[in-house]
């Protein structure tokens, strides 16, 4: 099983979106689909990268590795993200 929304330090009790989340998919969001959650996954991080405090853009690296993004299979990408996270 997943870990709770909890363990995250998300407030399910006063949080509505959070709260209907869990209804959906499962105190861990285990019932999430993997499409559902990749996509979940690059609509937060965008939303959290236009509110990042420094406003600073990515870096060449940075972009170099998304237009290099075809070299990894489905799985090293799944993986990379895992990584990214940790």
């Amino acid at each position: 099983m997943s870990k709770p929304l909890g363990y995250f330090s998300l407030d399910v009790n006063n949080n509505a979106l959070l709260r209907d989340m869990t209804e959906s998919w499962g105190e861990g969001l285990e019932e999430l689909t993997e499409a559902d959650t990749l996509w979940l996954i690059a609509r937060i991080a965008h939303e959290a990268w236009t509110q990042e405090p420094s406003n600073q853009p990515p870096t060449e690296e940075a972009e170099e590795v998304v237009n290099r993004l075809t070299e990894l299979s489905f799985h090293e990408k799944q993986w990379l993200l895992q990584a990214l996270t940790q």
